[in-house]
């Protein structure tokens, strides 16, 4: 199986994730990102159009839990506006935008792409992951798009 579907994002939508991972210091962040999926030259595109920011309920440095009601408010609001789930993203306050194993260990299906906010503290980089069957993280290329 190959990775789903591209995801286009604009720089706005990057700096919402970072303010975001900067607003939840020294823990990490998480959130998903909403949109809609269109198809260009033959290939699938996720566009985001939603940053969407869930509670991490373990308050920690190095692990997340979306808790149950954030996540659930988000998936009506995602219903709503007749959006899809495409991203989950979160931070590494101190650390690279690679998928731990812990990350890893938690993802259940292939049909999302990941997203990580790393060195949140010093020069914050964006990590783009789909994980596979085998829990293999391969990396994935953004597409920007300037706003409209």
């Amino acid at each position: 199986m190959s990775i789903p579907f591209q995801l286009l994002v604009t720089e706005g939508f990057l700096n919402e994730m970072l303010n975001h991972a900067i607003e939840e210091l020294p823990y990490e962040c998480c959130g998903v990102l909403g949109g809609r999926f269109e198809t260009r030259e033959s290939e699938k595109i996720g566009v985001v159009s939603t940053v969407y920011k869930l509670e991490n309920s373990l308050k920690s440095e190095i692990e997340f839990l979306s808790s149950a009601e954030s996540m659930l408010k988000v998936v009506k609001e995602l219903r709503q506006k007749g959006e899809e789930m495409l991203v989950v993203y979160h931070s590494h306050p101190v650390s690279f935008p690679k998928m731990s194993k812990k990350d890893l260990d938690m993802i259940d299906g292939t049909n999302l792409l990941h997203l990580i906010v790393g060195n949140v503290k010093t020069i914050p980089e964006f990590g783009l992951w789909w994980v596979n069957e085998q829990k293999k993280a391969i990396p994935c290329n953004f597409i920007f798009d300037n706003p409209r």
